[in-house]
């Protein structure tokens, strides 16, 4: 478990992340003791994306679950519940088998996620790596809920903010100009809604093992055309 004073030191620290550019995800790693953390924000106003992350590793690990569409933090954020995965490798869920092996591939063990939300207001999640097997006690899972629910304050806070300054550069979402523009192309291209148009890129560069917004860009630039 972790050390009641070190939790109490993360949510003062989250608590003041309210300015862009202070740590979200420091706090969570430290406290916990896992190789990496993300925190994200997964639809709704504040769009799709990665708001923080302690290292670019983890932020290619939340990366893997936009292109997707599915993962722990998928999971965490639509339950409302924490996910907790020990072992992917030998256990891996059957709610995201795509992600399970994605994340494996890029060296995940284990993984744990939190729902990153405020009040009534549900803002994305909070991801936890670990390179090597590592399980959450009890103790561990509720102290993380809570400090989840800290950071969920500090970016609604942020995006409020934004907002009031007419700055949206705070909240740069995995889905961009290019993806949205290279939606448009392909809906036009098969004839289909702008979801299923998404659906088809997403599959795309998850079967050719490559990012959302690379395909995206070879879309815009008309190198690659599905018609």
């Amino acid at each position: 478990m972790a050390e009641a004073s070190a939790v109490r030191t993360a949510a003062v620290s989250l608590a003041r992340a309210t300015a862009p550019g202070t740590d979200l995800c420091g706090p969570f790693r430290e406290t916990f003791g896992v190789t990496g953390a993300a925190v994200s924000t997964l639809g709704g106003p504040l769009g799709t994306g990665t708001v923080c992350s302690s290292d670019p590793v983890s932020a290619r690990r939340d990366e893997i679950q936009f292109d997707l569409g599915e993962g722990p933090c998928w999971q965490a954020h639509g339950t409302n519940r924490p996910v907790v995965e020990p072992d992917l490798a030998t256990a891996p869920p059957e709610a995201w088998p795509a992600a399970a092996a994605a994340l494996i591939e890029a060296g995940v063990a284990s993984v744990a996620a939190f729902p990153l939300s405020y009040g009534r207001l549900d803002l994305g999640a909070v991801d936890l790596y670990s390179d090597e097997r590592r399980d959450l006690t009890d103790d561990e899972v509720d102290q993380a809920t809570t400090l989840a629910c800290i950071a969920g304050k500090s970016v609604l806070s942020r995006a409020l903010d934004a907002l009031e300054a007419g700055d949206d550069s705070l909240f740069p979402t995995i889905f961009p100009r290019e993806v949205h523009q290279a939606s448009g192309m392909v809906m036009v291209q098969l004839g289909v809604s702008v979801d299923e148009a998404l659906l088809v890129i997403r599959g795309h560069a998850w079967s050719s093992g490559r990012g959302l917004r690379e395909i995206a860009s070879e879309i815009v630039l008309r190198r690659l055309d599905f018609s």
